[in-house]
């Protein structure tokens, strides 16, 4: 895996951005991880911590439905 570093933090740059993930909940609607790592390329493990990162930040919200979580937009994004 070849990916591009920070010059100032030494940290990866993110692949897939907060405004594709956003996107992607967008035009689902009420969708699970799944279903977003699917459309956006990366994993359900990698969909989930980043969903959870925009959820913090009130960017997404999520429910818990029969043990997986459903993800909506915000008002604000």
């Amino acid at each position: 895996m070849n990916r591009d570093r920070d010059a100032y933090s030494g940290k990866f740059t993110q692949e897939y951005t907060d405004k594709a993930f956003i996107r992607v909940v967008k035009d689902l609607g009420s969708c699970s991880t799944t279903e977003v790592a699917d459309r956006i390329g990366c994993s359900s493990d990698l969909a989930y911590q980043r969903l959870m990162e925009l959820s913090s930040e009130n960017r997404v919200n999520s429910e818990k439905v029969a043990g997986t979580y459903r993800w909506f937009i915000t008002d604000e994004s």
